[in-house]
């Protein structure tokens, strides 16, 4: 049995006896410490120190006189089985230093940058959005705030963001390109194997294994610490953290989770997954990560540290295949509109299109002129299911930047929304517009198709018009073109929404 396994029984200690090697290695690399300091390091009771040293004294670990320091032999455990052996630890030392931890994350900056700029295109299909150079430095930081790092086994479930790289190039500036503790599940192959040549590259060892988390498999209790950015849906994290919790080592290991702010009930659904699973939540920080390209999270998403415990289960077992769609693209399909700035030509991205994103298109340029530089004019929900009865077409505008003398004339306005109504052939019903004072405009049209109304904002150059028809309706860039016009507007966006039950 283990050395500390032994001390931890004598101790009668219900700590798990990760808790003593922590002890063990804050010991070696402060040389000496008082029962005060490593108490209020550790967050444990002073007798427990104490009895720790006592245990460590009777072993030949610890000095028997004076401070709590441990001798040579102890020294030596540290070394050889807590992986210290080759750590530059007053390099290590100095990272508790704000000023020396931020030269070191300049000097990461400067090896990661060039790498990050080559990684492979965002594969949207999958959720993915990168993260920024900065963001997974800081998780290495973060990593490296447990001085049991250097031993643990870490698994990134899904590295698009390159942080088990970042990881691996601390750990060489440290001394530590020997590690082979680092892992990388992913579904992406090309990212797979893109890490690899980085790896083989800078010489060190990143072991990738190809992994599609759907499907059933052995998922072995290996890792004490398990990274995740999972989908940005709910099913999504549902299923990773169900695999992550499959994969953790005891209940020791944690689960660090990224995961975007939604709405309060979604918030609530996020805490209610976590909890159903018997995670304890150790700490959260907002707003940590950043991204590219993640617009349907803000470019943000929080930070979650859970501490698996001994009732934690999966959800879905590793045993069982799952069936949900976990993906956005899955979940809630779009296309989005973009005007080429050159030619005004409107190109369709998005779900059941060769170009999924702006920076395929940019790559891509115009189909007309090849201009690349796009403005984005809005999206259209696409209908997925086989089941759903249409009902009809909602266009939602936004016209920025009008002209304000239109947008406070409730004469004005309604004469534009009948002259608009007549063009393309809406049955008018019957209508009523209202002044506001000091200014502002609204206004409804009542359709034999359903209706058409919109509110002006004088004072913010906006207007926000709604058409919903319950016939078909394929005039849409048409008629959103004749709106711009008439309120003399410089900037608008749009979005169809199918709707139906």
């Amino acid at each position: 049995m283990n050395i500390l396994n032994i001390i931890k029984n004598n101790m009668n200690l219900s700590h798990p006896v990760e808790v003593l090697e922590t002890l063990l290695i804050r010991l070696y690399l402060y040389d000496s410490k008082s029962n005060k300091d490593l108490s209020l390091k550790s967050n444990l009771p002073i007798p427990i120190i104490s009895a720790f040293k006592k245990e460590l004294i009777k072993y030949n670990f610890a000095e028997n006189k004076g401070v709590f320091k441990l001798n040579p032999t102890g020294v030596k455990y540290v070394k050889n089985e807590l992986e210290y052996k080759s750590i530059d630890t007053n390099k290590y030392n100095l990272l508790s230093s704000n000023e020396k931890q931020e030269e070191f994350k300049n000097e990461l900056f400067v090896l990661l940058e060039p790498i990050y700029n080559n990684r492979p295109q965002v594969n949207v299909l999958l959720d993915q959005a990168h993260a920024t150079v900065e963001t997974s430095i800081n998780r290495v930081m973060l990593l490296l705030n447990n001085p049991r790092v250097f031993k643990q086994n870490i698994l990134f479930l899904g590295d698009d963001d390159l942080t088990s790289i970042a990881l691996m190039m601390a750990f060489k500036k440290l001394g530590h390109a020997s590690s082979r503790n680092i892992f990388v599940k992913d579904i992406d192959q090309d990212l797979l194997s893109f890490i690899q040549e980085v790896a083989k590259q800078n010489d060190f060892v990143i072991n990738t294994e190809y992994l599609d988390l759907k499907c059933a498999n052995v998922y072995h209790k290996d890792f004490d610490i398990i990274w995740t950015d999972p989908p940005y849906t709910l099913s999504g994290l549902k299923l990773f953290l169900s695999r992550a919790i499959s994969l953790a080592k005891n209940d020791n290991s944690e689960i660090l989770l990224s995961f975007g702010q939604k709405k309060p009930m979604e918030n609530q659904e996020v805490q209610r997954l976590i909890n159903s699973q018997n995670l304890l939540i150790k700490n959260i920080y907002p707003q940590f990560n950043k991204y590219h390209g993640g617009s349907i999270i803000s470019n943000v998403s929080d930070l979650y540290v859970l501490a698996v415990t001994p009732i934690t289960y999966p959800i879905i077992s590793g045993k069982s295949d799952y069936s949900d769609k976990i993906y956005t693209g899955e979940l809630n399909p779009r296309v989005k509109f973009y005007q080429c700035k050159s030619c005004n030509n409107m190109i369709t991205i998005g779900h059941g299109k060769d170009i999924l994103t702006i920076e395929q298109l940019i790559e891509a340029t115009c189909d007309k002129c090849h201009g690349n530089k796009f403005q984005y004019r809005g999206q259209e929900k696409v209908n997925s299911s086989t089941n759903v009865n249409q009902l009809g077409m909602h266009i939602i505008v936004d016209m920025k930047d009008c002209n304000d003398e239109i947008l406070k004339s409730v004469t004005d306005i309604e004469k534009i929304m009948l002259e608009v109504a007549q063009k393309f052939e809406l049955n008018v019903v019957t209508h009523n517009f209202h002044q506001f004072e000091p200014w502002g405009v609204s206004g409804a049209l009542i359709l034999a198709e359903s209706h058409f109304t919109i509110h002006t904002w004088p004072e913010y150059h906006y207007a926000a018009l709604d058409l919903f028809v319950c016939s078909e309706f394929k005039h849409q860039d048409a008629f959103i073109e004749e709106l711009r016009l008439q309120l003399n507007a410089q900037e608008y966006e749009y979005k169809i929404l199918q709707r139906g039950i």
